[in-house]
């Protein structure tokens, strides 16, 4: 089973690299990444450029970047390829979670490509950080990776259920601006939204909060299952 599963996301992530929109997203993500090292040491920004960069693009980029990913990772295909996907002696649930955890790695090396090139010229510009700032960097880009995957999941889902990547983006931004708004005017609400989840991390890192960490997570947690079961729902509705 863990064979198939590992087969089907390898095959699935080639087809992603084969596509042009993958490519794109990678080279934005190195780009950006490269330039915020010019930027940041022009701007006098801190010295930890990767955390720095993690902590700012999550707000805005990063989201957007896993909503244009996530909206095309099923949908895009369901005039080509996947039909005849979908004709294999393979079952829909094993061919969902194989894309889906194809799509996860794929958003982890957008993720990366932004991040390596601002630690490398953090190194380059401020040398090696304390290990303090080492571990907070690393905690940062696993929670980016955690929380921009849980954006990825819910994309798809959306997209799944609207029938089209383009409306299930322009949706996905929709609800993204939606909740941001709604949670200004009511902070209380806040915790229940995934716009609040980028830094989730931090009140453990910074404060010893473990309890807002934890919270935090299990709200991530209940969300990619939602969206998981969600998602395939829609994929197994579909016909070819």
């Amino acid at each position: 089973m863990i064979t198939q599963m590992n087969y089907l996301t390898a095959e699935e992530l080639r087809k992603l690299f084969r596509g042009s929109k993958l490519k794109v997203l990678l080279l934005l993500s190195f780009i950006i990444g490269v330039l915020f090292v010019f930027i940041g040491d022009r701007l006098g920004l801190d010295d930890n450029l990767s955390l720095t960069a993690i902590e700012l693009l999550l707000a805005v980029v990063l989201p957007f970047f896993m909503g244009a990913l996530g909206s095309d990772l099923m949908v895009g295909e369901y005039k080509g390829m996947i039909k005849h996907a979908l004709k294999l002696p393979v079952s829909r649930e094993f061919l969902f979670m194989g894309k889906l955890f194809a799509g996860l790695t794929a958003g982890t090396l957008i993720i990366l490509c932004m991040f390596v090139p601002t630690f490398i010229g953090g190194l380059i510009l401020h040398g090696v950080p304390a290990p303090s700032s080492l571990w907070a960097s690393v905690a940062e880009l696993g929670g980016a990776i955690l929380f921009s995957g849980l954006l990825l999941v819910l994309a798809n889902s959306v997209s799944l259920w609207v029938g089209s990547s383009g409306v299930g983006l322009v949706v996905s931004v929709v609800l993204w601006m939606a909740m941001s708004v709604v949670g200004f005017f009511e902070p209380q609400l806040n915790r229940f939204f995934v716009t609040n989840y980028a830094d989730w991390l931090q009140p453990l890192l910074y404060g010893g909060d473990v309890t807002m960490t934890v919270s935090t997570l299990l709200f991530m947690t209940a969300y990619y299952i939602i969206g998981t079961i969600l998602g395939l729902l829609a994929f197994q509705r579909k016909e070819i």
